[in-house]
């Protein structure tokens, strides 16, 4: 995983150094940043990273229940926030390290719980000029559980209404593989999917979830391969159309995104999140005067609590060079993320673009 820093504007500043601001942003978008909507704690560990999640139920339908989810580590101690209405959570402004996050489920669900590493940051150079980091999104999916109740034994062991009808073997998988992922042992969850989709092969929900496990191990053609099936299964599922567009986003194949990413948008609605990474994907496309739209979308629905948004406009308005805009829009991205690693850098260019006419 490559990170980005930034450096100061030189003064002189030329064309190939303004591509060079598109390079490094084509180079960073399987590393682009996007923050849950709410259900944010900014506190942070001093560093430029987020942690994010939505809790859904097992159908793929978001979790309407506002839950309880702590983020634990040797560096903060416990953080903790509750989700929002659509089951969103996110924790920004991490350093790198290991944190426990743990979703408690309350009197209904089962409490989950997930580790997450997040990697030291490595320094690129591109044509000679530092440019600034893209913090990584570590996102979570998390299937609740309803919990076993041992004085109803007709209530032990069910996982979801919309499973009905699927064999009972390829559900067990199932619970067995959703499990296998709380425990962080994804070579189990995959095998175990694996066993259900060969059982039942219209198991959407287990493709799904087999596609996100090699998506997050860089598998994309098999992750692509899951997705597609889970699409076919449940060609209407919204979370299966994203989940499928950041997978085809990733392997660079900029116009099949932009189609699952629309498809999506029929179903999530109006969703910073989804805005943002079409910009990404029409920045992939030099289509700059559409990623600039995208992005202004994403900033309006206030769903960037990173100022990524912000940063990537900045950069579209320094290729202009409108250097009032483009430092404007820095300064936003600073004022959303001051303990950002390249934050005291930022300013520094800040300055120099406030001192061009």
């Amino acid at each position: 995983m490559i990170f980005l820093r930034a450096g100061r504007l030189p003064s002189n500043f030329s064309e190939r150094v303004r591509r060079a601001l598109f390079a490094a942003t084509l180079a960073a978008i399987c590393c682009a940043s996007a923050a849950a909507q709410s259900g944010v704690d900014e506190t942070g560990t001093g560093g430029n990273h987020t942690i994010q999640g939505r809790i859904v139920f097992p159908s793929g339908r978001r979790a309407d229940v506002r839950l309880k989810v702590r983020l634990q580590s040797s560096q903060s101690g416990e953080l903790s926030i509750f989700t929002d209405t659509n089951g969103s959570f996110a924790f920004r402004s991490l350093g790198a390290g290991t944190y426990t996050v743990v979703i408690e489920g309350g009197d209904e669900f089962e409490s989950v719980t997930e580790s997450v590493y997040i990697e030291p940051e490595v320094v690129t150079i591109i044509t000679g000029m530092p440019t600034p980091p893209v913090s990584r999104p570590y996102t979570l999916q998390v299937y609740l559980q309803p919990k076993r109740h041992a004085s109803d034994p007709s209530k032990a062991g069910v996982v979801d209404a919309s499973l009905a009808g699927m064999p009972k073997p390829a559900q067990d998988l199932y619970a067995k593989a959703l499990d296998a992922e709380r425990k962080n042992d994804s070579q189990k969850a995959a095998a175990l999917l694996g066993e259900a989709v060969t059982q039942y092969p219209q198991f959407g929900l287990a493709h799904n979830e087999l596609g996100m496990i090699e998506l997050k191990a860089g598998q994309l053609d098999k992750a692509i391969d899951e997705f597609k099936a889970a699409q076919k299964a449940l060609p209407d599922d919204p979370q299966i159309e994203f989940n499928y567009g950041l997978a085809l986003l990733e392997k660079k194949d900029y116009a099949g995104a932009d189609k699952q990413l629309r498809r999506a948008e029929h179903g999530m609605g109006q969703s910073a999140q989804l805005y943002y990474y079409i910009g990404i994907v029409k920045i992939g496309e030099k289509q700059i005067e559409d990623a600039e739209h995208e992005f202004q979308q994403s900033v309006k629905l206030g769903g960037d609590p990173a100022g990524r948004a912000h940063y990537y406009l900045g950069g579209i308005y320094w290729s202009r060079r409108d250097y009032k805009k483009a430092a404007d829009e820095l300064e936003l991205y600073v004022k959303a993320s001051p303990k950002a690693s390249d934050a005291e850098q930022v300013r520094g260019t800040i300055k120099e673009l406030r001192a061009k006419k």
